[in-house]
């Protein structure tokens, strides 16, 4: 394989990696049969998305794995531009992005507060076009990372 095709994977693996992790700002989750939507960046910080003062409150918790599902891809397509076999892990971080993507509503906890109560309550989410575009460009990345890994041999 020549310099010119090596510099077009890694160019490639760059675009792929910084467009999953800008998905980010976009709608990652849905309440299902609503148009309320919470893009990736109010899931993974956490936000509050319902206040009556101190009768009643609703808010998404600060959850550190979907924030490292959208951060994932930017590092795997960061790695192989500072080393020369960095496709491997490339590859591996891909695919660690992928699965938490798919996980993000397993992983988002949902509390509602009633008078000082404070109670988890089961959301059932619809996919956002974020979560699904983080997805599938996560897998092109570990695609993409296992062919120019298999490739050098």
């Amino acid at each position: 394989m020549n310099k010119k095709d090596f510099l077009d994977f890694k160019f490639l693996n760059l675009v792929i990696g910084f467009l999953a992790a800008a998905m980010i700002f976009l709608p990652v989750l849905i309440l299902k049969d609503t148009e309320t939507f919470f893009t990736g960046l109010e899931i993974s910080f956490g936000s509050e998305f319902a206040s009556l003062g101190s009768l009643a409150s609703g808010e998404i918790a600060f959850n550190p794995l979907v924030l490292l599902a959208f951060v994932l891809p930017l590092i795997g397509a960061l790695i192989p531009l500072f080393t020369s076999k960095g496709y491997l892990v490339s590859t591996v971080l891909y695919v660690i992005a992928a699965f938490l993507v798919f996980m993000i509503p397993e992983f988002t906890t949902v509390t509602v507060t009633v008078l000082g109560n404070a109670n988890e309550i089961d959301v059932e989410w619809t996919y956002g076009i974020g979560l699904m575009f983080a997805a599938a460009l996560s897998i092109v990345g570990a695609v993409l990372g296992f062919y120019r890994f298999n490739k050098a041999k």
